[in-house]
């Protein structure tokens, strides 16, 4: 089979999934069939058969059972018989939500030239893994000005976009399900609108203005500044225009700033003005009647304390030093789900190994790249990082993205599939973190033998996350051993070594109806049945098995 993937990159309740099968030459294949399996977690809900028809793609249309859950990932695997032999299989994945942010799985846009124009191959690349919301960036004509004067034009770096480009790419994003959000800059604009508009600038303790790099000037947002509506309503002209919604950006500072409007000086707590601003944007959006989407970068977790109750649609972190190990990319979302345990994390950690200038081999930055995957999917978060065609995001400035080649993407996608397939166990908003409290130390609930464990991602360790929700006990393995370097953002020459046969004791009150594990490092993302024995406890009875290999990360649910 040449791929097999859906039509959306999610659907909603009550939708027809569509999963589309590629052949290499149907001409060849005589009495033959295929067979369509779909797996909620271990159990198979729906199968399907096909006959090979002469043309090289078959449609398998899929209705799943409505449920009250917020999200529900399928595991979809297609078998391809002739003669009744079994000759080949792949395997995708769809989830079912209510709204895209339940399971935010963000990506990015970035080329609008001319050239760009009717070319739909990333927008079909990013629906392959299952990517659900956009971000164009740099889309617009200015900081302050979002929309332009005409079709082409110059963005603030010189760069020919076309506005044709952007609304035609809009358009694919919607054909595949996905949400599309306008960049924006919540207090950025040129030189020539603070010459006009001094009095609307943010200014230091010694009078003069905050800008970057006499480039972007910063605007206060507060309620009392005219900006604050300005910039306000050049978000709903960018709705109007066919957006979804925006992506809010600040640039981490400055955090505190001196206003003098009205020839008025005071000083300005940015972490008490942002909400507002958020808050008041959805507002006066949605009262010219559009429906609207906004995500808000909390830059390097400053201030989710503030932002994540606002009126926005996930938590958003952009991820810098001193953020640096993989126990930080823990941290940053456990920490932002204290604040709003009802909305998503996502952080964006982008991959300098890829970047030429860090002279890393594509083999380190590949692994770097899957070690901040697992990390991040196994806490239970989001990652903005790929998009464009096969584009992983090396830096803050996105058209400076690498491509990743052919035989990467396959992982990558194999990554994705699996968020996807298991993601009820993985992003549930009901899933409680166990791990300091039922492992390691004193903790005696869950032991594992036959590794250095640790409930804490520390190197030359495999990290024991314990979590549960109604009907489950999770447990995610991270594998470090070997690795005495756990920067995130720095090149790995190689994976971990690989582990076999970890015993795991785990005292479970309920009754067990079985144990899984899967992996998106085994050859298939289906879970394994365990076979488990009960043995005596010092608090009662627990339960005993053995995880067969660990190579990255493996995920073990027991069913109760």
């Amino acid at each position: 089979m040449v791929d097999i993937f859906p039509l959306k990159s999610q659907y909603k309740h009550g939708e027809k999934v569509e999963i589309k099968v590629e052949i290499n030459d149907y001409s060849k294949l005589e009495n033959s069939y295929l067979l369509c399996k779909v797996y909620r977690l271990n159990n198979i809900i729906i199968t399907t058969r096909k006959e090979i028809e002469d043309n090289n793609e078959t449609m398998f249309e899929i209705y799943v059972s409505d449920s009250d859950d917020v999200i529900s990932g399928y595991g979809v695997e297609v078998e391809l018989y002739s003669e009744n032999v079994l000759k080949e299989s792949a395997a995708t994945s769809f989830d079912i939500v209510h709204e895209w942010y339940d399971a935010p799985r963000y990506g990015f846009i970035s080329d609008f030239s001319k050239n760009d124009l009717d070319d739909s191959k990333d927008v079909e690349q990013i629906n392959k893994y299952h990517i659900n919301v956009v971000q164009f960036y740099d889309w617009m004509y200015r900081h302050h000005k979002l929309n332009p004067p005409q079709s082409v034009f110059n963005d603030p770096l010189g760069r020919e976009l076309s506005m044709d480009v952007v609304e035609q790419k809009i358009d694919y994003c919607h054909k595949y399900g996905m949400k599309a959000l306008a960049y924006g800059a919540v207090y950025g604009s040129e030189k020539e609108f603070f010459e006009e508009h001094k009095e609307m600038a943010m200014y230091k303790n010694d009078g003069n203005v905050l800008d970057f790099a006499n480039f972007i000037f910063m605007m206060d947002i507060n309620r009392k500044n005219p900006w604050h509506d300005h910039i306000i309503n050049e978000f709903y002209e960018a709705v109007k225009l066919g957006f979804d919604g925006i992506h809010m950006d600040q640039y981490g500072f400055p955090k505190e700033a001196v206003s003098k409007i009205n020839n008025d000086k005071s000083i300005r707590h940015l972490r008490e003005d942002f909400p507002k601003l958020i808050d008041d944007t959805r507002a006066y959006i949605e009262e010219k009647g559009y429906k609207v989407n906004l995500i808000f970068n909390a830059v390097n977790n400053w201030p989710i304390d503030t932002v994540a109750c606002s009126n926005q649609d996930c938590m958003y972190i952009e991820v810098w030093p001193p953020n640096i190990t993989y126990g930080d990319l823990y941290n940053l979302i456990n920490n932002a789900k204290r604040y709003e345990p009802k909305k998503q994390v996502i952080l964006a950690a982008y991959m300098k190994p890829f970047n030429k200038e860090e002279n890393t081999s594509l083999e380190s930055a590949e692994n770097a790249t899957i070690m901040t995957m697992a990390t991040i999917f196994a806490s239970g978060g989001f990652h903005l990082l790929l998009g464009e065609k096969n584009g992983v995001l090396t830096e803050g400035y996105y058209p400076n993205y690498a491509v990743v080649s052919e035989s990467f993407s396959q992982k990558l996608r194999k990554y994705y599939d699996f968020i996807v397939r298991y993601e009820e166990l993985l992003f549930d908003f009901n899933i409680v973190d166990d791990s300091m409290t039922y492992t390691g130390g004193i903790n005696g609930e869950y032991v594992f033998n036959g590794c250095e464990a640790s409930p804490k991602a520390e190197r030359d360790k495999v990290w024991t996350l314990i979590k549960e929700k109604p009907g489950y006990k999770i447990i995610n393995l991270v594998n470090f051993a070997g690795y005495q370097n756990m920067g995130w953002n720095e090149g790995k020459a190689n994976l971990p070594y690989k582990i076999e046969d970890i015993e795991v004791t785990a005292l479970v009150v309920e009754n067990v109806k079985g144990v899984y594990v899967a992996s998106p490092d085994y050859e298939t993302n289906k879970a394994q049945k365990l076979e488990y024995e009960c043995i005596l406890h010092e608090q009662g009875k627990a339960i005993k098995f053995k995880v067969p290999t660990l190579k990255v990360w493996d995920l073990i649910y027991i069913e109760v």
